[in-house]
């Protein structure tokens, strides 16, 4: 998965989260098991990326929630990605783990801020039971909670750049008022024409070491370009062309 943003900042508590309020309504899960799980969660990684985000999963639910965990994520572009934690369940020798005792949860995400989609498959393992209704309803929520940390990510990142193009269309809509301006004030002054007083106005740019929109900015806040500027580079005055009649001599 391409354009990695990391922030490598944590995530945010989760105390109102619907995660929390199932632990809170259901006896069938141990109270220290909710706020191991809760805890690890807190302190995932946040990133537009889901490759980021989704590889600290298995570390936060291991061994709080179950005694291994799997991450398989794809977003059609790159191979799978896959992180194991401790190792996959078939390579348990010492207490196998049967199929009853898997949960595998697939999800998928469908992109609305510009980003490549992405499907998964979570599955976690037990070795001494099976997982039971309480075990699968954590695993979707847990997944809702992951997906919503990516899709927050992405939704900022898509301000940020929305924000930023629009300051920069903002700049440039100040930056060619300034020139236009600018570019009035030297006509008026020199009595050019427009094209000729912003051809002064870029080569006043380039003897000074400064940008076009810097030299419109002093002029419009000063009122001048400076004397004698007008006679270089050959520029045209208004007013100065005559006609030449029939049999003169030029």
């Amino acid at each position: 998965m391409t354009g990695r943003i990391t922030s490598g900042d944590t995530a945010p508590s989760i105390p109102e989260t619907n995660l929390v309020a199932f632990f809170r309504h259901r006896d069938d899960v141990p109270t220290a098991c909710g706020a191991a799980l809760i805890g690890s969660l807190s302190r995932l990684r946040r990133s537009d990326d889901p490759v980021v985000t989704f590889a600290g999963l298995p570390g936060a639910c291991v061994p709080g929630f179950a005694d291994g965990c799997q991450v398989e994520l794809a977003d059609g572009a790159e191979p799978l990605f896959r992180v194991t934690h401790p190792d996959g369940p078939e390579s348990v020798t010492d207490r196998p783990v049967g199929p009853d005792q898997v949960l595998a949860t697939p999800f998928r995400v469908v992109s609305r801020t510009g980003y490549p989609s992405y499907a998964g498959v979570i599955t976690h393992w037990w070795t001494d039971r099976t997982p039971s209704e309480s075990d699968a309803m954590i695993a979707d929520l847990v997944i809702k909670y992951l997906v919503a940390l990516v899709d927050h990510e992405r939704l900022m990142a898509a301000v940020a750049r929305a924000e930023d193009r629009a300051a920069s269309l903002a700049l440039e809509a100040i930056s060619g008022r300034t020139v236009s301006l600018a570019t009035g004030i030297v006509m008026h002054q020199n009595r050019l024409a427009a094209d000729d007083a912003k051809d002064l106005l870029r080569q006043s740019a380039g003897m000074t070491g400064r940008s076009l929109q810097q030299v419109a900015a002093s002029v419009v806040r000063t009122g001048s370009l400076g004397a004698g500027r007008a006679a270089r580079g050959g520029v045209r005055r208004l007013g100065t062309h005559r006609p030449v009649r029939s049999g003169q001599r030029i």
